[in-house]
């Protein structure tokens, strides 16, 4: 016995050291964990016994065991049951996408429409669902999921049998986990894999699978993954509403290249750009003054008759879509901020005679806001900032998934010290579960008549709950975790010790923001504002820090970013007449260097083009690896040949709608001989 507990002993001291040299912040848990146990600050729920050869955990409240049977046998039944079928226990790392007819593929790869993400997809995705099928099992694992850990002792027994490379490791109870580094050794399984921890975790800041899903992502089409107990569903859950925030779906590659062809326009017509290099502003007109900045969430219809009461005691600042409830509680936003560029936005002020309600206002628009909605404002300058593309020196706003945060981070920037948040709840109505308020066009009850239930990949509809501003949490969507946690990372960034910021939503909890309620907030010592002097005197300040078209160094940056792209053209095309095609592992020695010369592996320089292909290889790759990983895959070199001319014409249609863009806008700038500074 005591030979058993000598070595349980020696594997945990292996096993801190590992993690004080790979996972610092993992080891400091434990460590405090560890001084709390032995200085008795912390009693213990859990106790390691070993009865007959094997090791079990005593719940020490219940009297029940973890396990309640031999640890070992049940890590080998754990062993055995798992297989290489695709349809048994596994994690989609893509979107179900309905299948498209014959007609609607040839439409989708003729016709370049990027309005629709499947442009340059769709007959990649079309191929994949032809000659594969989710009742096909795989070749090869490369990543593996272990939701829950118990004592661990399943988790080297499946690294052996399906010698997978990546391993993400999730328990959310330390003390448990604490006591499986008595049991296995972690260091000896890193050997053999890279092994990503989650443990503990907080599932509003759920980070670190994205570093595990990221890497190696070829393979992410069907990840395996054990639960440790059927409880564990929830972690699987968590991870699926986890993939629905990755970068290539929240931001498909068709609206990133959407953005960046748009973005030069407003440039070349020498329109006003905010110029962002000073960040805080020293004399902003902004600054001194209190500002309310204004979404569409359902806190704004609920705190209505609180801002018709001291809407001029603040500047207001809105985002477009709150236009139409502002509009009925006839409250004028002074600053109108939008950065979408879908052309439809016009249905934000439907009804509304906008150039007459926002005639004073003055405007700041992303550089990717489409004519029509520049057309449908009043006849005032539009500020622009870049949200995508790099093409002014400086000049970029840091994207995030929505305007508000936006606008916060441009505040922010634009040295405010005093700012408000109304309807910037990003989260549902506690109560109706409502997404916007009633008068904004997106309004809607989230899961009100849905069908999705146990579905958990749902953007939009999948409730699960976030810690909240005034309750203890509030039902929220991936999309709006997503903007919650832009929101943070700008407060991290951007905000400072003189800047405070307060939040009236019943809403999210945001990280730099004080909860504050409105029935708190004193309004009687604020000035009452002359609005028709504070918008005369934003418009100045605004044009004051604001410069026009392109100086020398960026009409350079523009011209390299023509040239690189068409580099890549030449080597796609050296590419598609050279690349071996006889089976899928020869193919993938000439595909890989072209993939990293795609996403500019290789460039001390960032270009817009890599970004592109940077999203949209990691929209499609794993569909053409999934192929080739199908062990009931026939003809392999016919398919090789296949996929290969279906990729090269996709990047070839991605190039050249690049290029020649691009070479429009290079031409307008180079016509201009004098360009203003």
């Amino acid at each position: 016995m005591k030979s058993i507990e000598k070595q349980a002993t020696k594997t945990f001291q292996i096993n801190l050291e590992y993690f004080s040299k790979n996972h610092p912040a993992l080891f400091e848990k434990i460590s405090f964990l560890n001084i709390a146990i032995n200085n008795k600050e912390y009693q213990e729920k859990y106790a390691l016994e070993y009865k007959d050869g094997y090791f079990d955990v005593l719940e020490l409240t219940s009297n029940n065991y973890l396990y309640n049977q031999n640890s070992i046998e049940h890590a080998k039944t754990v062993t055995k049951n798992v297989n290489y079928k695709k349809s048994e226990s596994v994690i989609e790392g893509f979107y179900n996408i309905r299948h498209l007819s014959d007609n609607e593929v040839e439409i989708y790869d003729d016709k370049i429409d990027i309005d629709n993400n499947l442009f340059a997809t769709a007959r990649l995705i079309e191929y994949n669902k032809r000659v594969t099928s989710k009742n096909d099992s795989m070749k090869d694992m490369l990543k593996y999921i272990f939701c829950g850990v118990g004592l661990g002792l399943h988790i080297p027994l499946i690294q052996q049998k399906t010698n997978t490379s990546l391993l993400f490791i999730m328990e959310d109870n330390l003390e448990l986990f604490r006591l499986s580094l008595f049991t296995t050794d972690y260091q000896e399984l890193a050997k053999k894999a890279t092994l990503f921890f989650t443990i503990a975790y907080d599932a509003n800041n759920f980070y670190e699978f994205s570093d595990f899903f990221t890497q190696g992502y070829t393979h992410n089409h069907y990840i395996k993954y054990t639960m440790f107990t059927d409880h564990d569903i929830e972690k699987v859950k968590l991870i699926q509403n986890s993939i629905v925030r990755s970068r290539h779906h929240i931001r498909p590659y068709a609206k990133h290249i959407k953005e960046l062809l748009k973005a030069p326009e407003y440039l070349v017509e020498n329109k006003a750009f905010l110029n962002l290099r000073e960040e805080p502003f020293k004399s902003s007109e902004l600054k001194n003054k209190p500002i309310l900045l204004i979404g569409g969430g359902p806190s704004l219809e609920n705190n209505a008759l609180w801002l018709q009461n001291n809407q001029d005691k603040f500047i207001i600042v809105a985002v477009l879509s709150a236009i139409m409830s502002l509009h009925k509680l006839q409250v004028t936003p002074d600053i109108v901020t939008n950065i979408d560029a879908n052309e439809h936005l016009s249905s934000y002020f439907h009804g509304i005679d906008a150039k007459e309600f926002l005639q004073n206002s003055n405007f700041i628009f992303s550089s990717v806001v489409a004519t029509n909605i520049i057309k449908a404002m009043p006849k005032r300058e539009i500020f622009f900032i870049e949200t995508a593309g790099h093409y002014k020196d400086s000049f970029h706003v840091p994207p995030a998934p929505s305007i508000g945060e936006i606008t916060y981070a441009l505040l922010l920037l634009l040295g405010v010290n005093e700012m408000y948040l109304l309807g910037l709840d990003l989260a549902l109505d506690p109560e109706t579960k409502s997404d916007h308020s009633k008068e904004h066009v997106d309004f809607r009850e989230v899961g009100k008549d849905s069908q999705i239930k146990e579905e958990y990949t749902s953007f939009k509809d999948t409730i699960f709950y976030t810690k909240g501003n005034f309750l203890p949490e509030v039902p929220t969507t991936a999309v709006y975790h997503m903007s919650e946690n832009a929101f943070h990372i700008f407060s991290k960034r951007f905000l400072t010790q003189n800047q405070k910021v307060f939040n009236l939503n019943n809403g999210a909890f945001l990280q730099g923001a004080t909860p504050l309620h409105t029935l708190d907030l004193d309004c009687s010592d604020f000035i009452i504002l002359d609005k028709q002097k504070e918008h005369q005197s934003i418009k100045t300040f605004l044009q004051d820090s604001s410069l026009y078209g392109l100086n020398e160094s960026e009409i350079k940056n523009f011209d390299s970013q023509i040239k690189e792209a068409q580099r890549l053209f030449d080597l796609v095309n050296t590419f598609k007449t050279e690349a071996k095609t006889t089976n899928f592992n020869l193919y993938m020695q000439d595909f890989y260097p072209l993939y990293q010369e795609l996403i500019g592996l290789n460039n001390e320089k960032e270009y817009d083009i890599n970004n592109i292909f940077s999203i949209y290889l990691q929209t499609i790759i794993d569909y053409i690896v999934d192929i080739f990983n199908t062990r009931e895959l026939q003809n392999e070199a016919e398919h090789t040949k296949n996929i290969h001319l279906i990729y090269v014409k996709q990047l070839l249609k991605i190039l050249n709608l690049y290029i020649i863009t691009m070479r429009v806008y290079q031409e307008w700038i180079h016509k201009e001989e004098n360009p203003k500074r």
